[in-house]
């Protein structure tokens, strides 16, 4: 063999354990019931970490959608991915970020949906070394302040459901509302409960009504509760869905009851909503919610970088983005930028202005500056669509 092949293979084995030696390569485990999926960038670094996220559960299509999120900004940013499904238990959900934990990942991007296995979580994830952060459904506020103590916990992120329902609130008053009924899921679960507040309490100051409220344990019950809730109440002008799981069954029983001048508003917009928002059938809503989704991993990645984004009292954030309208006027751009292959909500150049690894000068600041200003028209824009 020439010396110039023995010196080519020689440097190439000591690029392999050099890799090996770093963690460059690490591969998580997957449970029964996780996909791992490998980014096709390479992370600004160098290094390619195996991210552990999970979802509430699958096939609904909001829920898949936070899923997608955290995928895809893993992803575009060159990381793995190891992905669960809660399978809508509480008991699943703890199985699943000790599963996270004991495949060795690197970092968990977790969704509280449960709300009580918060602390439970926390104590895993530090048991294992693990950074970890969580988003949309986050928990109750004094769980998330106990893991200020926590070295491995990177902060929380959702959005202000309360302002989100107080918007609608204002946008059915603007458009001559006056009684409403509202109609969710489970008492107890934030998302609806907080919805629920907002949209009451804005409503009634404006001068409006709300008649009744009906709540669900699934959407299946939907069509039932909601025929029942306006049958009692055929005089409300308005039906509030907290989510768009809610919008198909309202709608069904509006038409079975021959109510044409109730108008349906929503929260939490999803692809089939947009598209009832389209035709005019959906008067309209907000959304927002899957923005913290995107936000939450770099929070991870930042801290795996040995740069943990702490606020002025060097805790971990604690961060709400803002919903914003989805309307007839500009539902068309809302799909092209949320659910077409045209755009994304978040582009990879607003990604790596979130990391350390990209953007060394990123601090508790640029978050709290880009959750307050980011929406449509700022998405619309970084897509250079506007």
């Amino acid at each position: 063999m020439k010396a110039s092949k023995v010196v080519a293979l020689l440097l190439a084995l000591i690029m392999v354990f050099t890799l090996a030696a770093c963690g460059g390569e690490k591969k998580a485990e997957t449970a029964d019931n996780a996909a791992e999926t490998t980014g096709g960038d390479t992370a600004a670094n160098g290094t390619s970490y195996t991210i552990g996220i999970n979802t509430w559960g699958s096939g609904v299509p909001v829920l898949d959608m936070f899923g997608d999120a955290k995928q895809y900004t893993l992803e575009t940013l060159g990381h793995k991915v190891n992905r669960m499904s809660d399978d809508f238990s509480a008991d699943k959900e703890l199985q699943n970020v000790q599963n996270m934990c004991a495949a060795g990942v690197d970092g968990i991007v977790f969704q509280a949906a449960a709300v009580s296995t918060v602390p439970q979580v926390g104590k895993e994830c530090a048991n294992a070394k693990i950074p970890f952060a969580f988003d949309v459904f986050v928990g109750e506020e004094p769980d998330l302040q106990a893991l200020n103590s926590n070295e491995y916990y990177c902060g929380a992120i959702d959005l202000d459901m309360v302002s989100d329902g107080a918007a609608v609130a204002q946008m059915a008053f603007d458009n001559g509302c006056r009684k409403a009924c509202m109609i969710g899921g489970n008492i107890g679960d934030n998302n609806m409960d907080q919805r629920s507040q907002g949209f009451t309490e804005k409503f009634t100051e404006l001068g409006g009504q709300v008649l009744f409220e009906a709540r669900c344990t699934d959407n299946s019950e939907c069509p039932s509760k909601a025929t029942d809730m306006l049958s009692g109440n055929k005089d409300a002008d308005c039906v509030y869905c907290f989510v768009g799981d809610y919008i198909e069954g309202t709608l069904t029983a509006i038409d079975n009851l021959g109510l044409e001048n109730v108008q349906v508003y929503v929260s939490c917009v999803d692809e089939a909503t947009a598209k009832y928002i389209q035709a005019g059938t959906v008067k309209g809503g907000n959304d927002g919610i899957s923005l913290a989704s995107y936000i939450s991993s770099t929070l991870v990645l930042n801290a795996l970088a040995g740069h943990k984004i702490i606020d002025a009292d060097g805790n971990a954030p604690r961060l709400s983005t803002h919903p914003f309208q989805v309307t007839p006027e500009n539902v068309d751009n809302y799909i092209k930028v949320f659910f077409s292959d045209e755009a994304h909500p978040f582009t990879k150049g607003m990604l790596e202005d979130l990391l350390f690894t990209s953007n060394p000068d990123v601090s508790y600041d640029d978050y709290v500056k880009l959750v307050n200003e980011i929406n449509l028209d700022y998405m619309l824009e970084a897509n250079g669509l506007k």
